[in-house]
Order: C-alpha cells, then structure tokens, then sequence
C-alpha cells in the first residue's frame, strides 16, 4: 500500500508543479501513476486529498531536516537560519522554478488548508522554542510566542508574493535580524 501511495504522490506532484492545481484532474494523475480510476479513487477521495498528502508528507521531512541539522548549530542565528532554510527557503526553492510555482504557493492554502495550517504550526512551534533559549520572559514588550506568531504569518505573506529565491533569502535574513534584535539585550 505504502508504494501505491507514494507512486501517486510523486505523478501528482509532478504534475501540480507542471501544470497548477486547478488544471490537473483525478484522471491524470491515474494515468501519470499508471493505475485505473478506481484505484486511485481507492486510495484517495479527490485531488484535494492527494494534494493533502504531498503537504502532509513535505511537513513530515521537513520536521526530520530540522531535528538533524539544529543539532549542529548552537547559537539563535544559525538556529533561526537553519529553521527557515528547512521550512521556508528549501520548499519555496523546489516549486518556484515550475511553470505552475507561483499558483502553488500562492494558493496552497485554498488546495489544502489543514495541511497548510499544519505545517505553519510545526515551524511556529519550532520557532518559538528556538526563541524561548533566548527570549525569557517579555523583551520589548513580546513573548517568544508572540515574535513566533509575528514570524509566522510574516513568511506566510512571504511565501505567497515572493517571486525569487534571492528576494525570499533577502525577507527571511530580515525577519531573523528582527528576531535577534528583539531578543538581544540592550
């Protein structure tokens, strides 16, 4: 069953990236995956639920790259950049050069809203306790919880209206140079 799933996945994320949400039906992601209809009806209901799936599933490697690699990095900035490389930067990196990119990043949410919603609680969770080693108490008038939120729903603007890897890079550096000068004491 885990292989049937998986050769669904990778057709239909091949062809969201090729061809956007909207365009794409049950029916070829059937034939992309080489199964009937029915089949891939077995498995999933829809394409929402597929598209789910490969969110789901993006959210799972993510939290896995985040456990490995901030066990390298000790200090909040490389912490920070770490986070946001792993969440942000690499999935914006893996979408943004497809000819349907701008569609799914602006619109993933609409597609798949639990998953979506989901995967922006695990980076805030990350996030704030990141920002908890550093940030006790209220600095400047915010919890750590309260700059993760800010953060948070920053890069979800970010994500939806950024159109290069390079602008991206230049608004997550900024956000995590807020981030450090709200927590740093004056």
């Amino acid at each position: 069953m885990e292989a049937k799933h998986q050769k669904i996945l990778t057709a239909a994320y091949r062809l969201f990236n090729q061809h956007g949400f909207r365009k794409v039906t049950m029916s070829d992601i059937a034939e992309a995956a080489e199964m009937s209809r029915p089949s891939l009806y077995a498995a999933f209901d829809n394409k929402e639920a597929v598209f789910s799936a490969i969110v789901t599933q993006h959210s799972a490697r993510c939290e896995a790259l985040v456990v490995e690699r901030l066990a390298k990095a000790t200090a909040l900035r490389p912490r920070l950049e770490v986070l946001f490389e792993v969440w942000i930067v690499e999935p914006f990196t893996l979408v943004i050069g497809s000819p349907a990119g701008l569609d799914l990043l602006g619109n993933a949410a609409a597609y798949a809203p639990d998953a979506i919603a989901h995967t922006f609680r695990r980076f805030e969770h990350h996030l704030t306790r990141i920002l908890k080693s550093e940030l006790t108490g209220k600095r400047n008038g915010m919890t750590a919880r309260d700059l993760a939120h800010i953060m948070t729903l920053a890069t979800k603007g970010l994500k939806a209206s950024t159109a290069t890897v390079t602008e991206l890079r230049r608004m997550t550096d900024g956000l995590i140079a807020m981030a450090i000068a709200t927590a740093t004491p004056h």
